[in-house]
């Protein structure tokens, strides 16, 4: 008897992924076109793709960043020095990576600050994560096989002398992370086995416990693109959010590690490792987590898309909200325009939370 009933079980399967495949389809082309502000959306004509989020108002450091364009080292200095706080570590972090930006483009400034100071620690660890960001730069970013011999031999050339300087900067300042933060990510770069990268790691731990940019650093590493997997990447993400205090936005790892995962895998990737917990656990972190905290806005987009994708689409409308009118982030600037990419996914959220 049910025999008989297989071809109309077929049948209405055939129908219903007939329907749902047309249904996607349409919502797909309305999200094209739809009208943003009746959503308490930016326009698409104002979508700026220069940053994540808007300019954070910061005088001395952007005096510093003028200082420094014209050869003087000194304020420089002086926001790094007041920056030299165990409970300050990811302001200082963050003063190094742009201090280090600069000299990577001109480094004058800081062959003169080295020369007249040349046991000042802040001196060297910009200069060593600047000889790192040299190397990534001669690199390129794309694969192995993608890349020249020339490129591989400066990079192989390079990274070197940059763990050699963070190691001479970690010397000179014992408690400060950055140095470590440095040969993390230079580790995988060198190629350094598991053991070898864990002694680094837990020398990171043992003075940040919770830095965001050592474990962003870290996940990379773990990663199936260089010397982990997606199991090892993903169980590095579950672990730091576990041992993070609420606020601390470790929990963001996740979406770091499903964005690697969706880039080698597809959008497969969403199903296999999104959660609601993890979800719920990420959102509440940004709820307790200082309004002003520069990391909020990159986490936002990856929060909102991954709430897109997995048809959470009030959230993902909340989130879009707050993340306004920038769209210089991830995963949008993966596509070669982002703002369709992002306009798109505002769309989906907005027509899939219902009427304005």
């Amino acid at each position: 008897m049910f025999t008989n009933l297989i071809p109309f079980v077929g049948l209405a399967v055939l129908a219903w992924a007939v329907v749902h495949v047309t249904r996607l389809a349409l919502r797909n082309q309305r999200a094209k076109r739809f009208d943003a502000a009746a959503y308490g959306l930016v326009p698409r004509d104002q979508l700026d793709t220069r940053r994540p989020g808007p300019p954070r108002d910061e005088p001395a450091l952007r005096i510093a960043v003028d200082a420094a364009c014209q050869g003087d080292w000194e304020p420089a200095s002086g926001l790094l020095a007041a920056a030299s706080d165990d409970k300050d570590w990811e302001t200082r972090w963050r003063l190094v990576e742009v201090f280090a930006d600069i000299a990577v483009e001109d480094e004058r400034w800081l062959r003169i600050w080295r020369a007249e100071r040349p046991r000042d620690a802040d001196a060297v660890v910009v200069h060593a994560h600047a000889l790192l960001l040299r190397a990534w730069a001669a690199r390129g970013t794309q694969y192995a096989g993608q890349t020249s011999d020339e490129q591989m031999a400066l990079f192989a050339e390079l990274l070197p002398t940059s763990m050699y300087a963070a190691r001479e900067a970690a010397a000179l300042a014992p408690r400060d992370p950055s140095p470590w933060i440095t040969m993390v990510a230079a580790a995988r770069g060198l190629g350094l086995p598991h053991d070898e990268f864990r002694g680094l790691w837990s020398e990171v731990t043992a003075r940040a416990p919770h830095h965001y940019d050592a474990h962003w650093q870290a996940l990379q590493y773990w990663c199936q693109k260089w010397y982990g997997s997606h199991k090892l990447m993903f169980k590095f993400a579950k672990e730091a959010a576990e041992s993070a205090p609420a606020g601390a936005l470790l929990s963001a790892l996740h979406l770091h590690a499903v964005h690697e995962a969706v880039r080698q895998d597809g959008e497969q990737a969403y199903r296999t490792w999104v959660t609601k917990p993890v979800l719920a656990r990420v959102e509440a972190d940004l709820a307790q987590a200082s309004p002003d905290d520069h990391r909020l806005p990159e986490i936002r987009h990856l929060l909102a898309a991954v709430l897109v994708k997995t048809g959470r689409y009030a959230e993902a409308l909340a989130q879009f909200r707050l993340i306004g009118g920038w769209c210089g982030a991830a995963p949008w600037t993966d596509a070669d325009d982002p703002v369709p990419a992002f306009d798109h996914a505002r769309g989906l959220a907005a027509l899939g939370s219902g009427r304005p």
